[in-house]
């Protein structure tokens, strides 16, 4: 058995798995959030539940989806329980303890956390999974004793398997998937193949998450306030973008689900939920066309009367004229393009296979189709005034299309990605450390700005992000005035349509009411 502090742990029957997921983090002028229900742990618990083993979900969003906690260790606030509360609804009787950790920055706050639960639990195994997880795996395990196991990869058959294994006291060399220690040194077993059936991945166990708080506020990725659930239709993403993190993770296999399988879900949800509103996931949700034109077909064919969102980048290549319109009359409502850039020199950099005529031709269909679009823009390490001229072009061009909200922030390194290793060699970056991860949490604040273009500094960076979405929104409202009276009606009565009128509502109301001083007691460092 490695060295997990995990022999002597008593394993009885009445043992429970607790799922956990942590509060939100962000700055208090950040633009985008993490308030959505946590359909990661959702998968786990209806893994666990499909395998007839004992389970508790604690999702700290969720539970606590009004409160807002100011950290002690760094410029930033949680949205959801302290971690003295999250701690305190663990089940005594849980001998494993599954923490999903999705971003980087929000590891400071985790290493906390679990150290407080070791502190309670002082034999529970803990388990670390998520994108961090696996980019991080051996860092984690260096530095944090309170963490046993990490998890790499697609989680439900890794985690399952883990769980069957130290209940029986067995292998976990055997166990594909995993980083722990042997000799007080990190230990990695081999990758674990992607899930080949993801038709037969049991559906996302909601039954201890808090789903109707989330539903009843219309909180999701989406902007639609309308009763909201997350769905997941495909997985992966077969392209290798150099400074995404998905081919780590994920690997490069993009697989789809059954149209029919995914429907017959959606139904579920709105006669056990009441659900109006779908929020799909997908890392990218579009790749083929007889895909989604069969998924909106089905749609159709039951007469189903719903609206659902991508609010995850999708491919122009699949989304003609004859897609756009099948897809706003099936409930489409809203759609992300994620060109980042509007330079072929910096598309062929960072590996983006993107031809900007296709998009803006897509683009324009979809607009045409009454879609509410977003693009997606990043300012590169290597880009140049020059790409940075041609992005705004493109920009403006998107503009005069028809093109509804726009983004443009500075590069975020994450770890596990292409373009963050060659920059940790290069020297450009520090080491992985406090200070590092809370940085990544200032990438979306609209009052701050971090560079790691040579080129730009700081300040410079800050500008060009106000100067572009100044722009943006100024010409928006030059080709199209009506949206200037749209988009300030739909943001008072909290009626939003697009990405930019929910984000602009939920920025205010949060500013307001850590400005009013409604905020619970700091989180201890």
């Amino acid at each position: 058995m490695p060295d997990c502090g995990l022999a002597n742990v008593d394993r009885g029957p009445a043992a429970v798995v607790c799922l956990l997921k942590s509060p939100a983090l962000l700055n208090a002028f950040a633009l985008s959030t993490l308030t959505a229900p946590p359909i990661g742990i959702a998968y786990l618990a209806g893994t666990l539940r499909d395998a007839g083993i004992a389970y508790q979900v604690v999702d700290a969003v969720g539970e606590a989806i009004d409160q807002i906690v100011p950290l002690d260790f760094c410029d930033a606030y949680a949205i959801g329980l302290t971690m003295d509360e999250i701690v305190a609804r663990i089940d005594e009787r849980a001998d494993i303890i599954g923490l999903s950790c999705m971003f980087s920055s929000s590891w400071p706050y985790d290493r906390r956390l679990v150290d407080k639960i070791r502190e309670r639990f002082p034999k529970a195994t803990i388990v670390l999974g998520g994108e961090h997880a696996t980019a991080c795996a051996r860092y984690i395990l260096e530095t944090c004793n309170s963490v046993d196991i990490c998890v790499r990869g697609e989680g439900e058959e890794t985690f399952l398997a883990l769980v069957r294994t130290l209940r029986d006291r067995g292998d976990l060399d055997a166990l594909p998937g995993l980083a722990f220690r042997r000799d007080g040194q990190p230990h990695f077993t081999e990758a674990r193949k992607r899930i080949r059936d993801i038709d037969g991945i049991p559906v996302p166990a909601w039954d201890q998450v808090p789903i109707d708080k989330y539903m009843a506020k219309g909180l999701g990725h989406g902007s639609s306030t309308l009763r909201s659930m997350p769905l997941m239709a495909t997985r992966g993403c077969p392209y290798q973008c150099t400074f995404c993190s998905s081919p780590q993770m994920w690997t490069t296999r993009w697989m789809a689900r059954t149209p029919s399988m995914v429907v017959d879900e959606m139904q579920a949800y709105i006669e056990r939920y009441g659900a109006q509103n779908f929020d799909l996931y997908d890392l990218t949700a579009i790749i083929k066309k007889n895909w989604i034109m069969d998924f909106a077909s089905e749609i159709l064919r039951r007469g189903m009367k719903i609206e659902y969102q991508l609010p995850s980048g999708t491919r122009s290549e699949a989304i003609d004229e004859e897609v756009a319109e099948i897809l706003y009359r099936s409930g489409c409502r809203q759609m992300n393009y994620a060109p980042e850039t509007g330079s072929a020199a910096t598309l062929e950099r960072i590996k983006k296979k993107v031809k900007l005529p296709r998009l803006e031709q897509s683009l324009r269909g979809a607009c045409r189709n009454r879609l509410k679009v977003m693009v997606n823009i990043i300012l590169f390490p290597d880009d140049t005034g020059r790409d940075v001229w041609e992005t705004f072009k493109f920009m403006l061009r998107c503009s005069w299309a028809g093109l509804h909200d726009i983004t443009f922030v500075p590069y975020v390194p994450y770890p596990g990605a292409e373009l963050y290793d060659r920059l940790v060699r290069e020297g450009r970056l520090p080491g992985l450390g406090e200070e590092y991860f809370i940085s990544l949490l200032t990438h979306s604040d609209i009052t701050t700005a971090k560079s790691h273009n040579p080129r730009f500094s700081a300040r410079q960076v800050q500008w060009l992000r106000l100067a572009f979405l100044s722009l943006f929104y100024s010409s928006s409202y030059l080709f199209r005035p009506y949206r200037v009276f749209t988009n300030l009606r739909n943001v008072i009565r909290n009626t939003p349509t697009t990405r930019g009128e929910r984000t602009l509502r939920l920025l205010i109301e949060r500013v307001m009411r850590i400005r009013r001083g409604r905020v619970a007691q700091a989180d201890p460092a």
